[in-house]
């Protein structure tokens, strides 16, 4: 068992995990208008998957509109109907659960201690100071132009090593 799985690993297992998501549990009824004013400080969610040895963010970030159309697809409903703003948030939210656990059970084999946070919706853009190893993927999950992120503070997991 390998306790340090590298950065671009998460992001390959994240992206794999996603589209396989986007498959067999997404319908799509319609598109995305495009919003290049929102794509500087998208919203998106974060959920921390953490072990004995390791502690990072996975996450997912699309635009106001592309929010929308994730949850109107996870909860299976026409690209008419309308959906409140905490409705998009518990089913977006909800999706990138999903996601995080398949990441979980693939990377399981190298970190069988592996655990799942809640859920962080977050209106804006995560700060990344020299501290934070962070690497991203641009996917597009049916009609939806989104970003995948991995990130984690390497500082902090070789602290927590030799502690």
């Amino acid at each position: 068992m390998n306790p340090t799985i590298p950065l671009q690993q998460w992001l390959q297992v994240l992206q794999e995990s996603t589209q396989e998501v986007a498959r067999s549990g997404l319908r799509f009824d319609g598109t995305v208008p495009a919003d290049a004013a929102a794509q500087a400080g998208r919203p998106g969610v974060y959920i921390a998957i953490f072990s004995e040895s390791a502690s990072l963010h996975v996450g997912l970030t699309t635009t106001p509109d592309g929010c929308r159309v994730l949850a109107r697809s996870l909860l299976g409903l026409r690209e008419s109907a309308s959906l409140s703003d905490g409705e998009v948030v518990d089913a977006v939210s909800e999706l990138v659960n999903i996601v995080a656990g398949k990441v979980k059970s693939r990377l399981a084999e190298h970190d069988s201690s592996l655990r799942l946070g809640l859920p962080l919706f977050v209106q804006g853009q995560i700060q990344v100071t020299e501290l934070m190893e962070r690497a991203t993927a641009d996917v597009r999950i049916g009609p939806v132009d989104c970003q995948l992120q991995v990130y984690r503070n390497p500082r902090r997991q070789e602290a927590e090593k030799a502690a």
